[in-house]
């Protein structure tokens, strides 16, 4: 099982395939085994798929600090250089959205296409304030991970794959990753992201980018994603009709589309 230790912390990674390397970021609360098939699609299609579970996520590390977006790009450099990869395609969704802008501006020789979904370029407006407080609440409760995505799974995807087989799979093991999951530690990355505010700097971003919103997504609404697209000068938006928040899972057979598109000519 890969791992690698980076600032005396260990990071678990999966990798799949072999050519260019895609680097695959999941959301807040989530864990690299989200992208299955974001990864077979980019194995088949000839691209070196690598999906880490970030620090307090799935199977590395808890974070034992407040953890920021930047800290997360750090981690991602890191294992880059662990690899032997200079240079790789970033996609992100949600909170990996955010942390592959980072990526974009403070590494941008690192960084080549970028494909951002279901994401925002700021979570320190002040009116989700009480939104991160009320995930600290519940993160302090016994099982608070799982009361957490228990609550916020109807919100999560669509309707469609929510009752279909696949959709009930995903809820149970999910809810499994959830009961492993330490409160305290996603409370410290909940405390990070609250920090995080590039939307004065996406001009800054020369890489091509696409950036994919869900016309379901309510917790990152299409007009919130597009305002991304809108203020990078290489970058295109894609509305994926019927897709929720995480469209990479609800509605993978056009985000994989979108994604392989993006890549082709990069």
């Amino acid at each position: 099982m890969p791992f690698l230790t980076h600032r005396e912390r260990k990071l678990h990674y999966v990798e799949s395939g072999a050519g260019e390397p895609v680097l695959l970021v999941h959301g807040f609360t989530n864990a690299g085994m989200a992208w299955m098939q974001q990864i077979a699609a980019l194995t088949f299609a000839g691209y070196r798929a690598i999906a880490p579970d970030l620090r307090g996520h799935g199977q590395s590390e808890a974070a034992t600090g407040v953890t920021t977006v930047e800290d997360f790009a750090d981690d991602l450099i890191a294992l880059l250089d662990h690899l032997g990869v200079e240079r790789a395609h970033v996609c992100g969704l949600s909170l990996g959205g955010m942390i592959v802008l980072q990526m974009a501006l403070d590494h941008p020789q690192r960084v080549g296409a970028l494909v951002v979904a279901n994401s925002q370029a700021s979570f320190a407006m002040p009116e989700l304030g009480p939104v991160v407080d009320g995930w600290l609440a519940m993160f302090a409760q016994p099982e608070g991970p799982l009361k957490r995505f228990q609550a916020t799974w109807p919100a999560m995807l669509n309707e469609a794959f929510r009752e279909s087989k696949a959709g009930q799979g995903v809820y149970e093991s999910w809810c499994e990753l959830a009961r492993r999951t330490s409160g305290a530690s996603l409370s410290q990355v909940a405390l990070g992201m609250r920090r995080f505010d590039v939307g004065e700097r996406l001009a800054e971003i020369a890489q091509p980018a696409l950036v994919i919103a869900g016309s379901e997504d309510k917790l990152f609404p299409p007009e919130t994603v597009r305002a991304i697209s809108d203020a990078m000068p290489n970058a295109r938006y894609a509305l994926i009709e019927g897709a929720a928040h995480i469209s990479s899972l609800d509605s993978p057979a056009e985000f994989n589309r979108l994604l392989l598109g993006a890549l082709a000519g990069h």
